[in-house]
């Protein structure tokens, strides 16, 4: 599982750092209805573990479906954001691959953190 998430966050950082460069947003509030920046971080560590527990299901060959939809309807109910608000504020910050970098980063740290504590256990 630990391999997994890795490697999805290596492909979403090569990603988004082959992406055309736009101006960056760092300086602007986002829109009203855009998760901001630390939010937005909280949500993808959240929806990685949640792709880590279904790919977990998928090789216990369990109905793969059935937990995408709980465990990303958890995740968008902990934060309280619709999947509409989820998939705009995502557009949003991929449009700026230097931001989308910046927040990605810290969603790697974050992750090293919880690994890091959960084998200190």
């Amino acid at each position: 599982m630990k391999n997994v998430i890795f490697i999805l966050l290596l492909v979403m950082i090569t990603f988004f750092s082959c992406g055309k460069k736009k101006e960056s947003k760092s300086n602007e509030s986002p829109p009203a209805n855009i998760i901001n920046v630390e939010d937005m971080k909280s949500v993808l560590v959240d929806v990685l573990l949640a792709e880590a527990a279904i790919g977990t299901k998928e090789m216990r060959q369990e109905d793969v479906r059935y937990f995408s939809y709980h465990y990303y309807n958890y995740v968008l109910k902990k934060h309280n954001i619709s999947r509409e608000q989820f998939r705009k504020s995502y557009s949003y910050y991929a449009e700026d691959t230097d931001e989308m970098e910046l927040i990605l980063a810290d969603v790697i740290e974050d992750m090293s953190t919880k690994q890091s504590k959960a084998r200190n256990k």
